[in-house]
């Protein structure tokens, strides 16, 4: 009787290995200038930002595809990205325009959090007397 049980047991002990789905917002600063100083008007005016979301740390010279372009001006992104609680998660940005796009920015990272578990349920007690 109580082995019909443990499948059960054994899927809440591997629960909390399974990934989460988590919703990272991206912020950044546009850039006041050119590479040279020049404002960004005109030709120059920034057309769009290329964005990198990972759980694993993103090089300057990555050949990764952009997890999002944002065209505009916007200055802020929302992606659904899947990791396990306690991971981090990356992200880097370029700003683009007419003659093409930027350095990556410097790398921002955040820690999922880590929850307490639930409250214990089905709790039983068994006595047993005598011999």
């Amino acid at each position: 009787m109580k082995l019909r049980w443990l499948p059960l047991a054994l899927i809440a002990l591997f629960l909390p290995l399974f990934a989460h789905a988590a919703t990272a917002t991206i912020n950044w600063t546009a850039p006041v200038a050119a590479t040279d100083g020049s404002p960004l008007t005109g030709a120059q005016a920034i057309t769009s930002y290329q964005v990198w979301v990972s759980t694993a740390t993103i090089p300057s010279n990555t050949t990764m595809t952009p997890t999002a372009t944002i065209t505009g001006t916007a200055t802020t992104t929302t992606q659904s990205i899947t990791a396990n609680p306690g991971a981090t998660i990356f992200a880097r940005v370029k700003a683009c325009n007419s003659a093409g796009c930027s350095d990556f920015s410097a790398e921002a990272s955040k820690a999922l959090p880590v929850n307490v578990p639930g409250v214990p349920t089905s709790v039983t007690v068994t006595v047993q007397v005598g011999p």
